[in-house]
């Protein structure tokens, strides 16, 4: 009998560290193909963007149903953790040696934040803005916005997602 649970154990973690590196799998890719900070979207979001993100938790909400989980919820935050975490760490990567400018960050600035993470963050803001203005901008401020789009694309950040 002894031996049956022992073999059991080794299944339970096998399956455990399984699913660990495809939540983490899943989560890299979340990062790659929705908006900046998708992990941040909660329920009760409707900003542009969120909808995308809502449509694929309930894509996975699906699929977890199909296998009968008890609390899709459960994962869909262990994935939004991990795609925090991979952000995090990809920028810490990228933005090794270019931090501390000696400048200050402004209210509510994260010291934690890379520049990269920054930019990003501020030039989306602007681009919806100008977005939201449309047909609206002339001029100078038609081109700012074409140049903040440019700068966006630059950053790799897919505008149709944002």
């Amino acid at each position: 009998m002894s031996q049956d649970i022992s073999t059991l154990r080794v299944e339970v973690a096998a399956s455990t560290a399984s699913a660990y590196g495809a939540m983490r799998r899943y989560a890299v890719a979340l990062n790659a193909s929705l908006p900046a900070f998708w992990y941040e979207v909660e329920a009760n979001d409707t900003s542009e963007g969120a909808g995308v993100v809502h449509a694929e938790k309930k894509a996975l909400y699906a699929e977890l149903k199909k296998v009968q989980h008890s609390n899709p919820s459960v994962i869909w935050a262990r994935v939004r953790k991990y795609g925090a975490e991979e952000a995090k760490a990809s920028d810490a990567a990228e933005g090794e040696g270019s931090e501390g400018d000696g400048e200050g960050d402004g209210e509510g600035a994260s010291p934690n934040r890379s520049i990269r993470v920054r930019f990003i963050e501020e030039l989306i803001k602007l681009f919806k803005a100008g977005k939201r203005e449309g047909p609206a901008l002339e001029g100078d401020l038609k081109a700012a916005h074409a140049f903040i789009a440019s700068a966006l694309a630059e950053l790799k950040v897919d505008l149709s997602k944002v």
